[in-house]
């Protein structure tokens, strides 16, 4: 293997820093002999499980099937289960009719008392001196999928372990074509209302209306994703995956705390009847603490930022170190339409309908006044808009 022309760790961390399109690291977690600098990247799946032992890992369970709307997390049920026994249990079933996520879950709350686990990977090839500690596990099996949403803070870096894993990308320019919603809450992940896994036809009309190109890749072991800042994804196993991830702070998270805790004070206050709500105090808090980090790093001296030098794009990145970097395939409007087709009609004999099924969990407010709830979850995502979150810290910081 070549390493004559591999970028150094300095130009990394820029490059991590400045591109603003999604990138595909390869070759950059094993030596000169192909090794994989990672153990976790060694081991089988047989020698993983082995490693996990008889911890028991909740994952929630969804639907090789299709439905009206997304398969939102907290409908979905879950099960406790060792490593091994999920994988007999995916391999003893070529067809199933159910998929498995153990998913954004932080190494270092389930193998604290495992080192070699929590030891078996780090960051360092990335400028970034961090390990398992810092990062989260993802195992699923085929069809396991994170619905299409937007990450509020950071970047993201995701290195694929085991099997392949799809992921579609947009901007952050395609927000309004997305339709983003705040229902369900969730901590810094701003959902889009469609249904990537098995689109309805309005779905698939209203997808192909977005005017960026969108981007797709499917990782393979050892590949490691850059997502920036502000892109949305959808992600599907294609077939049994292990995969780990990082966050990186930016410099603009500050202000994206100050925006996140307006749509919390808002869920907070308004949203109880329609989805899981944080502490309205705990929101009170959270906002002046970001408003006071603001004002800090405002006054904080901006001479380093004046410097002037070359900042590193994918394409830049990508031409300089071929061998090591590949920019993301560019999806055609007509390509885009296969993508959304093929995934609606995948399943168009076996539909579920999740209203039925959800209605005996969901809230009294909720069955008997349907369309209370409706007008508050629209009234809500007006408020958390993106639009209106951005106009509403921009005056307050100022």
């Amino acid at each position: 293997m070549d390493k004559l022309n591999s970028p150094s760790k300095k130009v990394i961390h820029q490059a991590i820093m400045e591109i603003k399109e999604p990138i595909v690291f390869q070759q950059m977690l094993q030596n000169e002999k192909g090794e994989y600098y990672w153990k976790l990247l060694e081991w089988n799946l047989s020698e993983l499980a082995e490693r996990f032992g008889d911890i028991k890992l909740p994952f929630r369970i969804g639907y090789n099937a299709g439905t009206m709307s997304p398969q939102w997390e907290v409908n979905c049920s879950v099960v406790s289960m060792t490593l091994l026994d999920f994988i007999q249990n995916m391999n003893s079933h070529e067809d199933n009719k159910e998929w498995y996520y153990f998913d954004y879950k932080y190494m270092q709350e389930w193998f604290k008392d495992k080192p070699e686990i929590i030891n078996s990977i780090n960051w360092e090839r990335f400028s970034i001196d961090k390990t398992g500690n810092d990062s989260t596990l993802w195992i699923g099996s085929k069809g396991a999928h994170t619905n299409c949403h937007q990450d509020s803070y950071g970047c993201n870096l995701v290195a694929q372990i085991h099997g392949r894993k799809q992921w579609l990308l947009f901007p952050s320019s395609s927000s309004n074509f997305l339709q983003p919603t705040r229902i369900p809450y969730e901590e810094s992940t701003i959902y889009s209302k469609y249904n990537f896994f098995c689109p309805t036809k309005e779905d698939e009309i209203n997808i192909l209306k977005i005017e960026d190109t969108a981007r797709l890749i499917t990782l393979e072991p050892g590949d490691v994703l850059l997502v920036p800042p502000g892109w949305w994804h959808y992600v599907e196993s294609l077939e049994l995956t292990v995969s780990v991830n990082i966050w990186l702070p930016i410099i603009t998270d500050n202000i994206s705390r100050v925006k996140e805790a307006i749509v919390k004070l808002i869920v907070a206050r308004i949203g109880k009847d329609v989805s899981n709500v944080p502490d309205e105090s705990d929101c009170i808090n959270l906002l002046n603490i970001a408003v006071e980090e603001c004002k800090t790093v405002a006054n904080v001296d901006l001479s380093a930022k004046r410097k002037k030098r070359t900042v590193w794009t994918a394409k830049d990145l990508a031409t300089e170190y071929p061998a090591y970097v590949k920019l993301l395939h560019e999806l055609s409007r007509t390509k885009l339409e296969e993508f959304v087709k093929m995934k609606r009609e995948r399943f168009s004999e076996n539909y579920i309908d999740l209203l039925k099924d959800n209605s005996e969990t969901d809230s009294d407010a909720k069955n008997a006044y349907p369309f209370i709830q409706r007008t508050t979850e629209n009234i809500v995502n007006a408020l958390c808009h993106p639009d209106v979150v951005n106009k509403v810290t921009e005056l307050l910081l100022s």
